[in-house]
């Protein structure tokens, strides 16, 4: 791919991710292609679907999220306590909930390199918490989907009347949930079995 392009499909997939990050994984394309500085026609020469943009921009967040995993593993036996909070900041900048709709829908019908790229994201950042847990940051009662979930979920679209009232609001709420994430903390409850479990 001549470099112009590939200059061109990236910025298309930053424009979807920070576009499905404030309005949500069913935006309009033509939002995105405005985002990105382009035209529709342009923007489906690159995804003929949504599906497809979706999973571009699953693979990008995916590898940018092992790649922030394995930097921090390096940076903890220096410094483990900043290199946590330089990891969830910078997982928190991706805005990664936009990105749980095109990794939760239809599970069975991602491509396979998107399936790959799932794995590996989790087997860094599950090596990456299991560390800290061992230096004593992260308590041993969560597990690592927990944490990406809820940072996930802490990122997703939000109802702009909070984000007009509440100043900052994700960040104070990242840090409320890194410091019930110390080890300093009440023990949590017992999960819930599965036949009960609303979700």
């Amino acid at each position: 791919m001549r470099a112009d392009a590939l200059e061109r499909r990236n910025t298309l997939i930053k424009a979807a991710r920070a576009v499905f990050a404030d309005r949500g994984h069913d935006a309009p394309l033509d939002a995105i292609a405005a985002h990105a500085g382009v035209g529709i026609a342009t923007l489906y020469r690159n995804f003929p679907s949504r599906d497809d943009l979706a999973h571009a921009v699953a693979r990008t967040t995916l590898a940018e999220v092992r790649e922030l995993a394995v930097r921090a593993l390096d940076e903890c036996v220096d410094e483990p306590e900043p290199a946590w909070r330089r990891f969830v900041d910078a997982v928190v900048e991706l805005r990664m909930g936009a990105l749980v709709p095109a990794l939760v829908d239809s599970l069975d019908e991602l491509p396979p390199d998107v399936r790959e790229a799932r794995e590996n994201t989790k087997a860094s950042v599950t090596e990456l918490v299991h560390r800290l847990q061992d230096f004593g940051l992260i308590r041993k009662d969560v597990v690592p989907l927990e944490i990406v979930m809820g940072i996930a979920m802490l990122t997703r679209p939000h109802v702009l009347m909070f984000e007009d009232t509440t100043a900052n609001l994700v960040p104070r709420l990242i840090t409320v949930f890194l410091a019930g994430l110390r080890p300093d903390g009440s023990p949590l409850p017992p999960p819930i079995p599965p036949a009960t479990a609303v979700l």
